[in-house]
């Protein structure tokens, strides 16, 4: 599709600092993330803004074909009309912008070939051999429901979202609680959409919420075979 539009330069990205001070590591951004409950009315800068949807395309994705496709809502009318689908939940009418992350089924089939041959012109393909890359990575999608694989995707690049807001100095509120029937019917959406989740993206109010625990490693890890623990009792 000649009409099929890329990044040339993935590496220039606006806001490598804030207010002066470099971004947040990764681990500081892990640590310091929280589901935030409530948000202030305080604008996002439509810098960080524009980091972070960048940033979130860059999130990996089988062979590729990026299925992620969003919806960024900030006027308050919308917004409230959005809040009504979400189980009226009173973050969304807050924050400053709320994110509808989907997928557009069968969108990512019409986007394959542009993206074959975007790799071809990158150096990650041959020429002679997108028709058959385009016949093998439609025989995996095909080998799972549809509607699985989508929401696996879209949430990788919804994670990178938060994470990013994060190393801005924002808070987010991801959000499974909603209508998603009639978030399609407010936002134009076409039916065989899957409506995956929703990302609230503003600053916290007061007071932060507090850090919940997380189960210790050898709760969670195996070694080499289930049931042999993870030695030692870290909480991670």
């Amino acid at each position: 599709m000649n009409n099929v539009s890329f990044d040339d330069q993935p590496a220039r990205f606006p806001a490598a600092q804030v207010n002066g001070s470099p971004l947040k590591t990764i681990t500081h951004v892990l640590l310091d993330r929280r589901a935030t409950a409530h948000f202030k009315p305080d604008a996002v800068p439509q810098e960080y803004l524009d980091g972070i949807l960048r940033f979130a395309a860059q999130a990996p994705s089988g062979y590729n074909l990026q299925p992620w496709r969003f919806i960024v809502v900030r006027e308050p009318d919308n917004r409230r009309r959005l809040q009504k689908a979400a189980m009226d939940q009173s973050k969304v009418g807050e924050a400053p912008v709320v994110v509808i992350a989907y997928a557009g089924k069968g969108e990512w089939e019409a986007h394959m070939d542009a993206i074959f041959r975007e790799g071809v012109r990158r150096g990650t393909g041959k020429a002679d051999k997108v028709e058959s890359a385009i016949k093998t990575a439609t025989g995996f999608v095909e080998t799972l429901p549809e509607a699985l694989w989508l929401n696996r995707h879209v949430m990788i690049a919804v994670t990178t979202m938060m994470l990013v807001a994060e190393a801005y100095g924002l808070d987010t509120a991801p959000m499974e609680g909603f209508d998603p029937a009639a978030v399609k019917r407010e936002f134009g959406l076409p039916q065989e959409a899957e409506v995956v989740a929703l990302l609230a993206i503003g600053f916290a109010a007061e007071p932060d919420k507090a850090y919940g625990g997380r189960l210790a490693l050898r709760e969670i890890v195996h070694v080499e075979h289930y049931g042999r623990p993870w030695p030692g009792n870290v909480v991670a």
